[in-house]
């Protein structure tokens, strides 16, 4: 079994469907999962998540309402140590 440290860009493309790498993001994580591997994140990759997502989409952000950042952010809080 191998520790992974994800990056918030990993995180970020996993809840875009409409990114080109969404795909190989879930593909990633859920290999890893099913591998046995543990994978971590830091406060710093959910400070940096939340800054993206609910920022505008017009200045390169996702837009979403600070209710589903922090849905998603629990889920995500799930899925890492």
């Amino acid at each position: 079994m191998t520790a992974y440290l994800f990056d918030t860009n990993l995180l970020l493309r996993a809840v875009q469907p409409e990114a080109p790498t969404n795909a190989l993001a879930i593909e990633a994580m859920a290999t890893l999962l099913a591998d046995g591997h543990e994978l971590f994140i830091t406060p710093q990759n959910l400070i940096e998540f939340w800054a993206v997502v609910t920022r505008p989409t017009a200045v390169n952000g996702l837009g979403w309402s600070p209710a589903l950042a922090e849905a998603e952010i629990e889920r995500i809080r799930q899925l890492f140590a």
